[in-house]
């Protein structure tokens, strides 16, 4: 019973946050939610796909962890964070 209220638990959530929600914590790390896959992470360059769009996030020493529930978490010295949106893509 517990994994169908599971499933439906990750769909309700699914369905309310769908915008991509990005956080700079100090300079040293980046919290990037709605998270639907990873293009690539080394040690300057982290580009992920969210629900709306493309977030890249530019720096030195950077480091992916916690791909869990579609959150991230990119640590390093942070330079810049990129927001790209998706063509056909439309906010209301």
């Amino acid at each position: 019973m517990s994994e169908v209220i599971e499933k439906l638990r990750k769909k309700a959530r699914a369905a309310i946050y769908t915008e991509a929600c990005v956080t700079v914590l100090g300079g040293r790390s980046v919290l990037i939610e709605n998270v639907t896959n990873v293009y690539e992470c080394n040690e300057i360059m982290a580009r992920v796909r969210t629900r709306d769009g493309d977030v890249t996030v530019w720096g030195v020493g950077l480091e992916m962890s916690g791909f869990k529930e579609s959150v991230v978490r990119i640590s390093g010295k942070i330079s810049s964070v990129e927001l790209s949106e998706r063509s056909g893509v439309k906010n209301a």
